[in-house]
Order: C-alpha cells, then sequence, then structure tokens
C-alpha cells in the first residue's frame, strides 16, 4: 500500500510542477494520505513568500458535490499571481484545479478534501500551496529562459496549441464551461511548462560543465541551492481571488 501511494505522490507532484510543470524533476515530494489511519508528509519546505493565505476558517468542511458556476468571462484574465512584472492568469489556473480535482477524485474517490494530514492541514490545502509554489517556480524559471538562450520554437507553439485543442475536444463543451475552461488557458499553460522544462534542462547542462559531481541527484540539489537564490530576486503578490479559491470546490 505504501509503494501505491509513494508513486501517487510522485504523479501529483508531476502535475504540479510541471503539470506546473513537468521541469521540477528535482523536487519529488512524497505524501501519503491520512487514510485509514495513515498520515501525509510534506517534504518540500515552504517560504513566507511562497506561502498562500488560506480564507477557509479552521475547522470548516466543504462539500464539492453540487457545481459552482461557471468564473465571470471578465475574471478570466485577471493576474491571480504576480511574479515581478509576470502574471498568472485565472484561465490558466483554472486548468490546474480541474486537473488537480479530476486526479485526486479518480484516485481517492469524490470527496477525498477534507483528509486530514500529519501536520494537521486539509488535503485541499496541501495541493493549493503545492500549486502555488509550482505556479511560482514555472514563472521563475520562464523568466530565466532569455538569460539561458532558450525559447519555443514555431513549431513547438504549434504543438503546444494542437494539444490544447485536442484536449478541449477530449472534455466536450459542457465540462468546459462548468469549470471555466478556455482552449487559450490550456495553451498558455502548455506553453509555460514547455519553456520552464527547456530552462531547467538547460541549467542543468550548464551546472554539469563544472560541477565537481556530476550525478543526477547532485545537479538536482545544486539547482535547488540555485534557485533558492533566483527567488529572492523576485516580489510575488496575489490578488485576492486567489485567497477564495479552494482545491476542489470547482465544478
Amino acid at each position: 500500500m505504501a509503494k501505491k501511494k509513494n508513486k501517487t505522490g510522485l504523479i501529483v507532484l508531476l502535475i504540479i510542477c510541471g503539470i506546473v510543470i513537468g521541469v521540477i524533476a528535482s523536487v519529488i515530494v512524497m505524501t501519503l494520505l491520512n487514510k485509514n489511519g495513515a498520515g501525509v508528509k510534506e517534504t518540500q519546505p515552504s517560504t513566507k513568500q511562497e506561502t498562500a493565505a488560506e480564507s477557509q476558517p479552521a475547522g470548516e468542511t466543504f462539500d464539492d458535490s453540487t457545481a459552482n458556476d461557471p468564473i465571470p468571462t471578465d475574471e478570466m484574465n485577471i493576474a491571480v499571481i504576480k511574479v515581478n512584472d509576470r502574471e498568472v492568469t485565472m484561465k490558466e489556473v483554472n486548468v490546474y484545479l480541474y486537473q488537480l480535482r479530476d486526479f485526486y477524485t479518480s484516485q481517492y474517490g469524490e470527496s477525498p478534501w477534507n483528509t486530514e494530514m500529519e501536520d494537521g492541514r486539509k488535503l485541499h490545502e496541501y495541493a493549493k500551496e503545492e500549486l502555488y509554489n509550482g505556479l511560482v517556480r514555472t514563472e521563475i524559471l520562464n523568466s530565466k529562459a532569455e538569460e539561458y538562450g532558450v525559447s519555443l520554437s514555431d513549431e513547438e507553439k504549434r504543438q503546444c496549441a494542437d494539444e490544447a485543442k485536442a484536449y478541449m475536444d477530449e472534455l466536450g463543451a459542457a465540462i468546459a464551461q462548468d469549470f471555466a475552461l478556455t482552449e487559450e488557458g490550456i495553451r498558455i499553460k502548455n506553453e509555460k511548462q514547455a519553456l520552464s522544462t527547456k530552462v531547467y534542462n538547460t541549467a542543468l547542462e550548464r551546472l554539469a560543465e563544472t560541477a565537481e559531481d556530476s550525478s543526477d541527484e547532485a545537479l538536482a540539489r545544486s539547482f535547488e541551492e540555485m534557485y533558492e537564490t533566483w527567488k529572492g530576486e523576485y516580489t510575488v503578490t496575489n490578488d485576492p481571488i486567489w485567497d477564495n479559491i479552494v482545491i476542489g470546490s470547482v465544478g
């Protein structure tokens, strides 16, 4: 059972950080749901700057069985998170919210969100913080694209657009409307993930050129140290709409 849940935790991280984020091959957060008496542990440290404030009162639970109304069109372009002058809009966030909800409910049933973790947080709180950290990380990585001399080719951009269209076609209009998903939001998410992956891989290659230990583990540690330094160069701000988001409550 533990092996299965560890594997699931790896998939979750890949969804967030390089779904946020396929880029974060170096950071694997192993989680165990507190199911049938088992706890869930978070192994990735959080910084004060990157920790989202939760607006839900302590001890409050919620039921996600009733669909919310779609977010109004004028809210889709709101910059929910800003990393310096880089923006993460609501239409991007909606894609991650849907994919996270879809993943957790497929693995643990329709309403796993109030599952209590070992540190007292609920699963929806943990998932939201990991999503936040991943979104911020992607923007920081992409801001380094010019420095590392990487960009997306026209072919790569077309692939991101084609994948977005195929994804929307597979979902269908009803689900897209219920969860406020747009083809543009999916395309932007795809492009950001693809670019951040290229930045990450290029950064590892450069580190390997001067590293005494060029093993995958050593390079991953070196990158994390460098990333921690990068974070100090950025100011991260949130729109109040972020505080009202609860993972699993959409749709």
